[in-house]
């Protein structure tokens, strides 16, 4: 199986967390989003946005090629909020506060979401970043 699956605890009884240090389960995500619907997951990957049109989590670790995960929404703790405050000051500093390419190595926990017409990461903590070269 993908991932290496722990048990955590979570207010209304127990929880699956997915997670995997070698971007499998954003690869696996990408080829059966059913199977991941609501699920908690980890997930080391590139965040890229244009800070208007996309926001997305990125590997080109997948045996059949790259994947990309859409972000939807936003969780209230204060990792997330550290996280889009050092990318809004680094907009600021390139004087490109609207339409700012952004990238970034992240490792990030969330859940998954079926929408329609495809799956989307909301995302919940932003375990580690590194924002890449400033220029």
């Amino acid at each position: 199986m993908l991932g290496l699956l722990l048990s955590a605890c979570a207010s209304g009884g127990a929880t699956t967390v997915k997670d995997d240090p070698h971007d499998e389960v954003l690869c696996a995500i990408a080829k059966n989003p059913g199977e991941y619907d609501r699920d908690e997951v980890v997930l080391s990957a590139r965040y890229v946005t244009d800070n208007r049109h996309e926001e997305v989590l990125r590997t080109s670790r997948c045996s059949d090629g790259a994947r990309i995960l859409d972000i939807g929404k936003h969780g209230a703790a204060s990792s997330v909020a550290r996280f889009y405050a050092e990318q809004k000051r680094i907009c600021l500093e390139r004087n490109s506060p609207g339409l700012c390419n952004i990238s970034a190595s992240v490792r990030v926990s969330g859940r998954i979401r079926l929408t329609q017409d495809r799956a989307v990461f909301d995302l919940e903590d932003v375990r580690h970043f590194a924002f890449d070269d400033e220029r």
